[in-house]
């Protein structure tokens, strides 16, 4: 993702407390945390911040990638997940289906997906999280 955000003049940050395996497919997990990193930087101006957390927090895994684009309005945000839905006037190319694709995956891994805004950054913040696996040694 480094070269898409280098392109745009962007910083894309990742910050983990501790190293954490939460349990479930890696390759699925890998395609969800893909997904919104890539719709953070796409939908994100030139210059945004893009950051990426990840912690363990009561037992849970928490990762929360939020930026400091333009955000959503509480209707768009409500549809995120339907299939092909795209945010009226975007530039982007894109199918639409990105969402969709987080949204099954969460629900295969029973992980619970927030959206809000961005209280530090400004634009859209994605909480996802799930009960805790090892942590890793």
């Amino acid at each position: 993702m480094a070269p898409k955000a280098i392109s745009k003049n962007q910083s894309l940050e990742f910050e983990a407390t501790e190293s954490c395996n939460p349990p479930g497919s890696e390759a699925l997990l890998a395609v969800l945390a893909r997904n919104l990193v890539d719709n953070a930087l796409r939908y994100s101006p030139r210059f945004a911040r893009v950051r990426v957390g990840v912690q363990q927090h009561g037992g849970r895994v928490v990762c929360i990638v939020e930026d400091s684009g333009p955000g959503l309005a509480d209707a768009d945000s409500r549809r995120l997940g339907e299939r092909f839905f795209r945010v009226p006037g975007s530039s982007e190319s894109g199918s639409g289906l990105g969402w969709s694709i987080v949204r099954r995956i969460a629900a295969f891994h029973q992980l619970e997906i927030e959206v809000s805004q961005s209280v530090e950054l400004g634009g859209l913040a994605v909480r996802v999280s799930g009960p805790g696996g090892h942590k890793a040694v």
